[in-house]
C-alpha cells in the first residue's frame, strides 16, 4: 500500500512539475499545433467579414493582406507595413490619418483570424501569468506585449490569452487599447470548426460595463457578469489555397 501511495505521489508531483515548467512559448506552440494555423504560411486564406471580402497570402516578405468591398470597386492592400488603396484598379493618394485608419482596420481583421499563429511574430513578447478559472474551467493565462521596433503604432497595447490546459485551444482573449481615449475588450470563442485541416472560430465581443484599461482582470469581470456583449465577430466562407513560394 505504501509502495502504491509513493508511486501516486511521485506521479502527482511529476504532473505538477510538467505543468509549472511550461513556458509561455511552449503553450503558444502547442496552441498553434492544435489550431493548424501554420498552414497559413503556405496557403492563402479567403473569407468574408461583414461588408468585405478578405484575402491573406504568404510571401517571402511576410503576409500580403487584402480587403475588397462587396459593393464598390475598392481594394485595400497591406504589405510591408504600408497600405495602398485601389479604386477601379488605380492606386489613389490618401491622407496620412485616413491611410492609418484603413491600415488598422484591414490588419486587425486579418490578425484575429490568423491567431494564434501571429503570436510568433518577431515583435511579440510573451509572459506566462499562471492559470485562471473562467466559467468553472482552468486555463493557462499568457500576456502579450509588443516591442516598439516592429510592433506598429499600437505597440503599447496589451493582450491576454487563455488556453485550454488539455488541448491548448484558445478559448478567450482580451486586449487593452489607447486610441480614442482607451479601453479594453474581452472575446469568447464560439462556433469553432475545422476548414481544410485548420481550426477557425468566431467570437462574442464584450466590453466592461465601466470603462477600464485593466485587461488583466477581464476574465474575473466576465465571471462576475461585469461585461456586456457589444457585438459578434463572424467570419464566413473560409477557404484555403496552396501557394508555392520560391524564396531562394
Amino acid at each position: 500500500m505504501k509502495y502504491i501511495l509513493g508511486i501516486l505521489i511521485l506521479f502527482l508531483i511529476s504532473c505538477q512539475t510538467t505543468d509549472s515548467s511550461l513556458t509561455a512559448e511552449t503553450i503558444v506552440d502547442r496552441a498553434i499545433e492544435y489550431s493548424g494555423k501554420s498552414k497559413l504560411n503556405s496557403h492563402s486564406l479567403d473569407f468574408e467579414f461583414r461588408d468585405y471580402f478578405y484575402e491573406s497570402t504568404p510571401t517571402c516578405d511576410g503576409f500580403k493582406l487584402k480587403r475588397f468591398s462587396k459593393t464598390k470597386p475598392i481594394e485595400d492592400i497591406v504589405y510591408k507595413g504600408e497600405l495602398t488603396r485601389f479604386i477601379q484598379d488605380s492606386a489613389v493618394a490618401l491622407a496620412d490619418t485616413t491611410a492609418f485608419n484603413y491600415f488598422e482596420s484591414v490588419n486587425s481583421v486579418h490578425y484575429f483570424t490568423q491567431l494564434p499563429l501571429r503570436l510568433k511574430d518577431n515583435a511579440v513578447n510573451l509572459k506566462k501569468l499562471g492559470t485562471e478559472d473562467i466559467e468553472g474551467k482552468t486555463y493557462h493565462k499568457v500576456e502579450v506585449k509588443f516591442s516598439e521596433n516592429g510592433g506598429g503604432v499600437d505597440f503599447e497595447d496589451v493582450y491576454i490569452y487563455w488556453f485550454d490546459q488539455k488541448d491548448y485551444s484558445m478559448d478567450y482573449l482580451a486586449y487593452s487599447f489607447l486610441v480614442n481615449g482607451g479601453g479594453s475588450r474581452f472575446r469568447k470563442a464560439i462556433n469553432r470548426r475545422e476548414v481544410q485541416g485548420v481550426v477557425f472560430q468566431d467570437y462574442e465581443n464584450y466590453k466592461p460595463k465601466q470603462n477600464t484599461k485593466d485587461v488583466d482582470s477581464l476574465g474575473i469581470f466576465y465571471n462576475q457578469g461585469r461585461l456586456e456583449l457589444l457585438s459578434t465577430i463572424e467570419n464566413k466562407n473560409l477557404m484555403l489555397r496552396k501557394v508555392v513560394l520560391n524564396c531562394n
